[in-house]
Parts: C-alpha cells; sequence; structure tokens
C-alpha cells in the first residue's frame, strides 16, 4: 500500500522547489507531477471544499504564502471564466470530473489601450489527474468552461494570489481587453 501524497507534502515540496528557483517555466517543470500526484488521490480533499459557491463557482484558498498559493475550485455545469491572463506563473490540476480549457496565444503586442487581438493555441479536455500549466508572459491566457452536468473540482496553484490582483480579461470576438479582478475566496 501506498502512502497517501498529502496537502501537507504538496506544501513542502512547492515551498522548497520556489525557495529553489524563481523562474517559471522550472518552477512549473518541477511542480507539475507532484500536482499530477495530488489530484490523482479523490479523496486529496476535505468534502467542505468540493461544493460549489452559493452565487457562482466555488473559490477556497487552502494555503497561502509569499510565493505561492493553493486554492480549489469548484465549477458548477455552465460555469466558465471567459479568456483571462495570470501575470504569474500556475498550475491547474483537475481532482474530479473534467473541464474543458481552451488556451490562447496573443497576436498583437499590447501597445494598444483596450485593444488584444487573440487567436485559439489549443482547445482541451482535461480530465480528472490531468495538470495544466501557465508559463508568463507567453502562455498563460486561457478559459475555463464546465461543459458537463455535474461539478468539476480543480486544485489551482499560483506564483501570487490573484484574489483583488489587477489582471487582464479579453473578449475574444470584439477584440477587447479589460482589467478585472478575482473576488475574494469563499472561505476567507
Amino acid at each position: 500500500m501506498t502512502t497517501p501524497y498529502s496537502l501537507e507534502n504538496l506544501i513542502q515540496d512547492l515551498d522548497r522547489i520556489t525557495r529553489d528557483d524563481d523562474a517559471a517555466a522550472a518552477i512549473v517543470a518541477a511542480a507539475k507531477p507532484l500536482l499530477a500526484k495530488f489530484v490523482r488521490q479523490p479523496d486529496c480533499l476535505e468534502a467542505k471544499f468540493k461544493k460549489r459557491g452559493d452565487a457562482a463557482y466555488g473559490r477556497y484558498m487552502l494555503h497561502r504564502a509569499s510565493r505561492f498559493n493553493i486554492t480549489a475550485i469548484v465549477w458548477g455545469p455552465g460555469d466558465n471564466a471567459k479568456a483571462h491572463n495570470h501575470q504569474t506563473w500556475g498550475l491547474v490540476g483537475v481532482v474530479d470530473n473534467e473541464i474543458q480549457e481552451t488556451r490562447f496565444r496573443r497576436r498583437d503586442d499590447g501597445s494598444q489601450a483596450n485593444y488584444a487581438d487573440l487567436e485559439v493555441a489549443a482547445v482541451l479536455k482535461n480530465s480528472a489527474g490531468m495538470v495544466s500549466c501557465l508559463v508568463p508572459p507567453d502562455d498563460e491566457i486561457h478559459e475555463m468552461n464546465n461543459m458537463t452536468p455535474r461539478n468539476t473540482v480543480e486544485i489551482h496553484v499560483y506564483g501570487k494570489d490573484l484574489a483583488d490582483m489587477p489582471r487582464l480579461r479579453f473578449d475574444v470576438q470584439t477584440r477587447t481587453v479589460k482589467t478585472f479582478a478575482s473576488p475574494k475566496y469563499d472561505n476567507c
């Protein structure tokens, strides 16, 4: 019988990785197999972190540190996050169900206010156990859609706390971009 890979194990490993290296690509490469190991355990999260929010998808802070944060996100059927960036490295691991992730590449140089020209780089169906990587500045824009009739549970790991942090939301059809900030977490 193998020993479970706990949230505490993940935190310890991420602390070591982010202390030893500050390059986004290196952090993501080292952390991806660890997050995959964690999310492949269906019981890796307490039940209270697997519930959709009352008005929107659920957002739960699991660990907050100066060099990284770990959150649980619960997408209800039909929930989505339109194309957006992160301004930090990130990993998204699916614990339960699946999520459609559309990855984008920016074609313009970002110099024109309120304008962004995005092209679809890939449309992925991420299922339980899979981990998606975000590495700025060129590979961090995506859109998430729960196209299924059940909740999708994910673990997100980012190099910064995204709550209230100004980021960009893109409207692909109109080629516009606006600043937004993610709301506070449901548990803090």
